[in-house]
C-alpha cells in the first residue's frame, strides 16, 4: 500500500476535545489498539458535530455517513495518556467532504496521529447518497456563506 502523508492547514482546525486512553483500549504491550484509536476518532467527530448542532439523523431521515478513513499513526500511544483531538473540515462539495483530525499528547504537544474521514450526505429512508443541505454546509464550513 502506498503511503500518502496527511498534511493539514492548521487554520482548518476549529474544535478541540480531550480524552484519556483507558485500560480497555490497549493491547498486551500497553499501547492503544488501532480499533480503539478509530473509536476515539469517531467520538471526537461526534463531539464536533454535536458542538456544531449537526444531528446524527434529521427529521427527514437524512444524515452523514463515513465512507473512507485515512489514518496515520505517527507515534505509539500508551495507556492513561491524555490526548488532545483537534477537529476541522476541509472545503466541502455538494454531497460530502472531509473531516480532518490531529491527535497530540496533551502535556507535550507531540503529534501522535492524524486522520481524514470522508463523509457523504445520506438518506436512510431511500438508502442512497444525497446532497448536503445548506444548514449542514453552513454548520460544517461557514466560510462558504461569508462574503
Amino acid at each position: 500500500m502506498s503511503k500518502q502523508e496527511l498534511v493539514f492547514d492548521d487554520d482548518l482546525f476549529v474544535f478541540e476535545t480531550v480524552m484519556r486512553v483507558r485500560y480497555t483500549e490497549v493491547d498486551a504491550g500497553q499501547h492503544i489498539t488501532v480499533e480503539s484509536l478509530t473509536a476515539l476518532l469517531s467520538e471526537a467527530r461526534l463531539r464536533f458535530l454535536h458542538a456544531k448542532s449537526v444531528k446524527d439523523i434529521n427529521a427527514d431521515h437524512q444524515g452523514l455517513i463515513i465512507d473512507k478513513l485515512q489514518l496515520d499513526i505517527v507515534k505509539r500511544i500508551r495507556i492513561r495518556e491524555e490526548l488532545l483531538f483537534e477537529v476541522g473540515v476541509e472545503p466541502i462539495y455538494d454531497n460530502g467532504g472531509n473531516i480532518i483530525m490531529k491527535v497530540t499528547r496533551m502535556h507535550t504537544g507531540e503529534t501522535v496521529a492524524k486522520a481524514r474521514q470522508h463523509f457523504k450526505g445520506y438518506d436512510f429512508n431511500l438508502n442512497k447518497v444525497t446532497k448536503l443541505d445548506n444548514m449542514i454546509k453552513e454548520a460544517l464550513y461557514p466560510h462558504l456563506f461569508r462574503l
